[in-house]
């Protein structure tokens, strides 16, 4: 690694590319390559379009990201060494002086023991401010949602927009791991007429599941990209809505219940698509397709997802 120069491409496309280095004693060239990291007999496609770290301890590890539909990109951390000044990336399994993808290895070493975790995904809305998982899909309309309204809620106040599409304030967080449970409760006593609201699986295509007034009357409604493929009449006060998701078989189901034990399913199963350079994200929304009016209310918001089950929750 003396007095050389190094440049780190990634070549081949997102989904089926390698890694490549380029070294040179002048910054100007002439530059040799070298590609050292390839999917190869693994099944991690793409490795590659990431960045060299070492550590205090003087170890060295290379970030990078593989592309699995429906999720979006997966970043991998690789174990890495130098050898004749060239990064070895993973391990070199078929001995053709190229690095392959591992999916486990010891971790860095940081001096003290620490627990897994993983970010957030629950909440039970008792805070103030809006935990960290939470995205909003457009620049927020901050005076149309609050957790100080309703103590221990958020709750949406609808604004007005032509669809789910263009609706704002509606909050998202990524999908976890690869098979998963996420369930909201949803109070809907404060429905104005033209007013949907309730949990989404967006992609580059958007499904919805969620209550409508329409017409003086309340439906249960199950959508897909824009058109609603289900609703039947409902009553009460309350609705739990639920998101199955596994993404390495690509099928995810909505189901509703009104006690809160027993769940039936809404609509079809479906398939979600990678779009728009972001992966399979969930959402609570709320909007009104004839005027500014009608409120809705969400009493909590639990995921279970087969990542590490130590959530780190502040």
């Amino acid at each position: 690694m003396r007095n050389l120069n190094y440049l780190s491409i990634p070549e081949g496309g997102v989904s089926e590319g390698w890694q490549t280095i380029l070294r040179s004693k002048n910054i100007y060239g002439p530059y040799e390559k070298k590609v050292v990291l390839e999917q190869g007999s693994t099944n991690i496609n793409g490795p590659h379009q990431g960045a060299m770290v070492d550590t205090p301890y003087g170890e060295w590890f290379f970030f990078h990201f593989q592309q699995y539909n429906p999720l979006g990109r997966v970043v991998h951390l690789q174990p890495m060494h130098w050898k004749n000044d060239w990064p070895v990336i993973g391990v070199d399994m078929d001995m053709n002086g190229i690095g392959e993808p591992v999916t486990v290895w010891t971790k860095p070493r940081t001096g003290k023991q620490s627990i897994i975790t993983v970010p957030q995904t629950d909440d039970d809305f008792s805070s103030e401010k809006l935990s960290l998982q939470w995205q909003f899909n457009h620049n927020p309309e901050n005076k149309a949602w609050s957790l100080t309204e309703q103590k221990g809620m958020l709750t949406f106040h609808a604004l007005k927009a032509s669809s789910f599409k263009q609706a704002r304030n509606t909050l998202t967080q990524k999908t976890m791991g690869y098979k998963g449970t996420a369930t909201t409760k949803m109070i809907y006593t404060e429905l104005a007429e033209g007013q949907y609201c309730g949990l989404a699986c967006i992609g580059k295509e958007n499904y919805l599941i969620g209550i409508a007034k329409q017409n003086g009357k309340t439906f249960l409604y199950f959508e897909k990209d824009g058109i609603i493929k289900q609703k039947e009449t409902i009553s009460g006060e309350d609705i739990y809505l639920r998101l199955e998701a596994d993404a390495k078989e690509n099928n995810y189901q909505f189901l509703a219940s009104q006690d809160g034990k027993s769940y039936k399913e809404i609509g079809t199963s479906f398939n979600m698509k990678f779009g728009n350079w972001k992966g399979v994200r969930i959402g609570l929304y709320c909007y009104n397709t004839q005027s500014a009016d009608g409120k809705v209310a969400f009493d909590w918001f639990q995921y279970e997802h087969d990542g590490p089950s130590i959530q780190n929750k502040h």
